[in-house]
């Protein structure tokens, strides 16, 4: 899951934490003395969240508010774990060629879709046949099958077959996210807008309205009976619905959990941890996301970065450890590696490949014959100015002030060894022309959330390159990378996986393509009156069908 910097967590002003203390001290949410007697049911939950999806179909682009959201109407195949094993879903068996390159799923019998349509292979092969058509315009599910997917056949009435060009030893991981949520074939048929605003799955929770600014308004599926076998129950949810509310701003939405407006937010604030620590009222979920952290990918197509040399200098001078570690308070953990820590098979020896060396890059920049100095101190060659261009969102939901502090501190820092740093603040149309064209920025901010390290091919393969949707926005590739990391798709062996993916870090990590700041998380804060909400690994899900009230909801 991909795009421009997004779910960051802003340190807001002085003022406006006290506010948080305010609203948490006249709380109205639950006593800490709350008895749970086991699951009740009744009651609408209330989620705040920060963003409001573009489109409630994960097929269509693939970002993160879609999957959260999706994750409760929609099933998928399969359902992952943490130590990275399947079990089933909607697929209640899988059989593996030996070769690795056909899976033939035997689904549940028995499904229906929230409009009476029944779950059958030819549903699945349908779903495919939409993620693949380009007027879906799917981003995320289809750099998941680029280079590996070939073919889905109904070979029965419950049996469908996905056959590979090559084996992929993550399908199963990858299917299990909610971007491969199985949809309604009738609901889709219907067009992108319509299933944009409502579409239909076979989960615990049916789309009743979508009050686009507000809210999503979700209630119980009462037949549902397809959960994965990780669930904590099986049958319908307890909750009679779910309230799925937009709160931009992050004083607003800890105020909603605080004093009982919501029951679960999603990321508590920063600047609000330790009120939440405090809080016997409130407890508190934390997952870090496998995947490649948010980083500032360097343009390797632009004339600055296109050097090696001036890349590495520009990592070294950057010192974001100390700009992640200040912004955040902590509360986020600085990451230098190309993956996550959360990442199957990270290798700590890449943690921090470049640290903070200003005589490095003094030294980096001079060899690469960057040694003039204009009348403000930044360096130059040839008459040219060293000057790099960091175009970001200016919504402060996109961009939040944590964000834009990193920004300016890294601007600071590299104006020390003489490299200008021009922040663009664009607007979000401008933001989404950027995004593809290689002449329109030097570095820009971006993550991937993905369940496997394959995200190393998603984002830096030429296969995906040669896809041209924007995401590799480093614009750059490796054979030697594509080669290595092929092989580790082909493998279920976890030694050889991890020898591969340590080799693909060292080689990724060497051509300093990017500059790594931090892992993405998904951080929960829960009112003591909700019991049973839980994280699911692939995307860091929340997962609400399990969830109760110990009051039955009452308010």
């Amino acid at each position: 899951m991909f795009r421009p910097p997004s779910r960051r967590l802003p340190v807001v002003a002085t003022a406006a934490a006290a506010l948080v203390a305010l609203l948490a001290g006249c709380s109205g949410a639950a006593s800490a003395d709350v008895v749970d007697r086991g699951p009740v049911r009744g009651g609408t939950l209330v989620y705040a969240t920060d963003r409001e999806p573009t489109c409630l179909d994960p097929h269509n682009s693939g970002d993160m508010p879609q999957t959260y959201v999706a994750r409760q109407y929609l099933d998928s195949l399969v359902s992952l774990q943490a130590d990275g094993s399947v079990v089933p879903w909607l697929a209640t068996s899988w059989t593996i060629s030996d070769d690795g390159t056909q899976y033939d799923f035997t689904l549940k019998e028995g499904v229906e879709f929230h409009d009476g349509t029944p779950l059958d292979a030819q549903a699945v092969v349908d779903n495919f046949t939409q993620i693949l058509d380009p007027a879906t315009q799917s981003s995320t599910d289809l750099l998941y099958l680029t280079g590996y997917f070939e073919s889905a056949i109904a070979l029965s009435e419950h049996v469908v077959r996905i056959d590979l060009s090559r084996p992929y030893s993550p399908l199963l991981a990858a299917l299990s996210q909610a971007f491969f949520g199985i949809e309604s074939p009738k609901a889709m048929a219907r067009g992108l807008e319509e299933n944009c605003e409502s579409p239909v799955g076979t989960g615990p929770f049916e789309v009743v309205a979508w009050n686009h600014g507000r809210d999503v308004q979700l209630v119980r599926n009462d037949d549902y009976d397809s959960a994965p076998a990780d669930a904590k129950h099986q049958g319908p949810a307890y909750l009679d619905g779910i309230t799925w509310r937009f709160l931009k701003d992050n004083t607003t939405r800890y105020g909603a959990l605080s004093s009982g407006e919501a029951d679960v937010i999603f990321n508590v604030p920063p600047e609000s941890q330790q009120l939440a620590e405090a809080d016997p009222a409130i407890s508190l979920q934390e997952f870090v996301h496998s995947g490649s952290p948010f980083s500032l990918d360097l343009n390797t197509t632009s004339p600055v970065f296109d050097d090696i040399r001036v890349r590495k200098a520009f990592v070294h001078a950057s010192n974001a450890r100390a700009a992640v570690e200040s912004a955040y308070a902590g509360v986020f953990p600085y990451e230098g590696d190309a993956v996550s820590s959360g990442t199957p098979h990270y290798d700590e020896t890449y943690h921090e490949p470049f640290p903070y060396d200003p005589d490095e890059a003094n030294r980096l920049l001079d060899d690469a014959g960057w040694t003039g100095r204009d009348a403000d101190g930044h360096r130059t060659k040839d008459g040219e100015t060293l000057t790099v261009r960091l175009p970001y969102n200016a919504d402060g939901a996109e961009t939040p002030p944590a964000d834009l502090t990193i920004l300016q501190n890294i601007q600071a820092m590299e104006k020390e060894v003489g490299i200008e740093v021009d922040l663009e603040a664009l607007d979000s149309a401008s933001m989404n022309a950027v995004w593809g064209d290689p002449d329109a920025y030097d570095l820009i901010g971006n993550y991937w959330n993905s369940p496997t390290p394959h995200v190393m091919y998603i984002k830096y393969s030429k296969a995906t390159l040669d896809v041209g949707n924007g995401q590799n926005s480093a614009f750059a590739s490796d054979d030697e990378l594509d080669r290595v990391l092929i092989a580790g798709t082909a493998t279920t062996d976890p030694t050889e996986q991890a020898a591969l993916y340590s080799e693909a870090q060292r080689i990724l990590t060497s051509k300093a393509w990017s500059l790594p700041l931090y892992p993405i998380q998904t951080r929960l804060g829960i009112s003591n009156r909700v019991k049973d909400v839980w994280i699911e690994p692939s995307e860091g899900e929340p997962v609400l069908s399990d969830a109760y009230f110990v009051d039955g909801g009452d308010r």
